[in-house]
């Protein structure tokens, strides 16, 4: 899928997050993220970009800084510059182009139940987006893959939906996910795979 502009909106009237991505190629994919599932998938796509996405994978250590044993506080710090690049570098004024010639998912967005998160070195992560419904005869969804950049400016773009959500996202008084919401990460041959319990 190569992307040309991804929108994320909080839509009061649904209470909900539409995520809409259109291509190159005129096709657009629209998906609605709730609340359980946002809960679940903020903190875990802001810990994968810290532990995948703060130290370059050709970084070269000059023999005083240990990059194997960095701690998470500095890798936070570095990934923060990163995401600040990113940020700065990104287009955030050009108006989102909903005139999709084709929806290969169908006209109705999909209703996010399952997020896998695949990073890949330091570089790009995968997302595969599930849709799997008892009361639909079929499940539905689709992968994208983000360069570092993007998925950069996909959070910022979420963490601002949130806002207007205000679901109050880090509180003590956000509930846990129930287990109706599934969010996992998939990791690269050799990486630690965390486990996240809904």
């Amino acid at each position: 899928m190569d992307i040309r502009q991804i929108s994320v909106r909080y839509h009061q009237e649904h209470d909900r997050i539409l995520v809409n991505i259109n291509t190159s190629a005129g096709e657009e994919v629209q998906m609605w993220l709730t609340r359980r599932m946002s809960l679940g998938l903020w903190p875990l796509i802001n810990r994968v970009v810290v532990d995948h996405f703060a130290i370059p994978a050709d970084a070269k250590t000059d023999g005083f800084v240990n990059l194997a044993a960095m701690d998470t506080q500095t890798k936070a710090v570095l990934a923060d510059f990163k995401r600040q690049q990113a940020v700065q570098n990104a287009d955030f004024e050009t108006p989102y182009r909903a005139e999709a010639a084709h929806r290969p998912l169908g006209e109705q967005p999909l209703l996010i139940t399952e997020v896998n998160l695949t990073p890949w070195g330091s570089a790009k992560m995968q997302f595969h987006f599930k849709e799997l419904l008892e009361s639909a005869s079929s499940a539905r969804g689709f992968q994208m893959d983000l360069p570092c950049e993007l998925v950069f400016a996909f959070i910022q773009l979420l963490g601002h939906a949130l806002e207007q959500a205000q679901w109050q996202i880090g509180s003590s008084n956000t509930p846990a996910p129930s287990n109706e919401v599934v969010v996992d990460i998939d990791f690269a041959p050799d990486a630690t795979r965390p486990t996240y319990l809904n």
